[in-house]
């Protein structure tokens, strides 16, 4: 089964996938302008993580005749330089958590456990 159908069912609907600019996002949607138009979309994600992306990210959005949904952001620069496997998450470019292909995890930020900071 295509994707697709995994996201919308498996009824015939007209779809469209293009870039678009989002300017406003909360509460796991966001308002976007693309080639066809304004307009609000649900995020999707792979299960576990949640972001909302900051305005003025180029994104990929899909529109169909009932859903349109925020498949991603356009990540065009490797500020963490990731190797193939690595996968960094990061909050803006100060706090960040990268997992590293030789098995190291690098930590940026204050790190607390159960409320407690670590290292105090």
């Amino acid at each position: 089964m295509k994707l697709s159908e995994k996201l919308v069912g498996k009824k015939q609907i007209t779809k469209s996938c293009t870039a678009g600019r989002i300017h406003n996002s909360a509460d796991r949607r966001i308002s976007a302008s693309a080639i066809n138009g304004t307009g609000q979309f649900s995020i999707v994600a792979p299960w576990g993580i949640e972001s909302i992306p900051k305005t003025e990210t180029d994104a990929v959005v899909i529109s169909g005749d009932s859903e349109r949904m925020c498949i991603g952001v356009k990540q065009i620069y490797n500020y963490y330089g990731l190797k193939p496997g690595e996968i960094v998450i990061y909050s803006g470019m100060s706090t960040y958590i990268h997992l590293k292909e030789d098995g190291k995890i690098d930590i940026v930020g204050d790190v607390y456990v159960n409320g407690v900071r670590l290292g105090e």
